[in-house]
C-alpha cells in the first residue's frame, strides 16, 4: 500500500510539473483551466458533500473568461470517479451544489457578498482577483513574470472542511493562514 501511495504521489508531482513547464506555449486561460482540473484532483470534500459517483460541479461566476477552453479541457474527464459538470453563474445566483466556484474579475465588486453567501459551505473558491487569497478566497491565480502561479489560503479551506493535498500546497507560490487586515 505504501509503495502504491508513493507511486501515486510521484505521478501527481509529474502532472503538476508538466503543467508548469508547458505554460509559456499555452494561453493564460488554458493554463488556468488545466489548473482548475488539477485543483479538483488534489482537494478532498467530505463524503456527505461529494458522495461516491456524484458529479463534481464547477461554477463560473461572472464573465466567462474561459470561453470554450474550460469545456475542452474538462471534456470526458472525471476526478476520482466523479464526472465533471460546468455551470455558468451570475454573482447573485444560488451557488448551492457547486464544489468549485471560479469567481471572475468582473465580480470583484461583489466578492465580499459572494464569499459571505458561501460562508462555511464546502466550496473551493478560486479567482484571479488581486489579493483574493487574503480576502477570504482559497486559491488565487497570480502571474509571476510570464508564468501562472497560485497562492493558497488554508484558513478558508479549513473553514469549508476541504482537505488540500500536501503536494498541491508544496507547489503553491505562497500558502497563507487566514485573512489579511482590511
Amino acid at each position: 500500500m505504501a509503495v502504491l501511495r508513493l507511486c501515486l504521489l510521484a505521478a501527481i508531482a509529474g502532472l503538476l510539473a508538466r503543467n508548469l513547464e508547458a505554460q509559456p506555449a499555452a494561453g493564460e486561460n488554458q493554463v488556468k483551466a488545466a489548473y482548475l482540473l488539477n485543483f479538483a484532483r488534489f482537494v478532498e470534500w467530505r463524503p456527505d458533500v461529494l458522495p461516491d459517483g456524484a458529479a463534481l460541479q464547477i461554477g463560473i461566476a461572472g464573465d466567462d473568461i474561459f470561453g470554450r477552453t474550460l469545456e475542452e479541457v474538462l471534456r470526458g474527464k472525471s476526478v476520482n470517479g466523479h464526472p465533471i459538470r460546468l455551470r455558468q453563474l451570475q454573482w447573485e445566483d444560488s451557488l448551492e451544489g457547486c464544489h468549485i466556484v471560479f469567481i471572475g474579475a468582473s465580480e470583484e465588486k461583489h466578492l465580499a457578498a459572494i464569499l459571505d453567501r458561501l460562508g462555511r459551505q464546502s466550496v473551493l473558491t478560486v479567482s484571479d482577483i488581486d489579493r483574493f487569497s487574503l480576502r477570504g478566497g482559497v486559491i488565487e491565480f497570480r502571474m509571476v513574470g510570464n508564468r501562472m502561479r497560485f497562492d493558497i489560503n488554508r484558513g478558508p479551506a479549513n473553514e469549508a472542511h476541504l482537505t488540500i493535498s500536501s503536494k498541491l500546497l508544496s507547489v503553491a507560490r505562497a500558502v497563507h493562514q487566514g485573512r489579511a487586515a482590511r
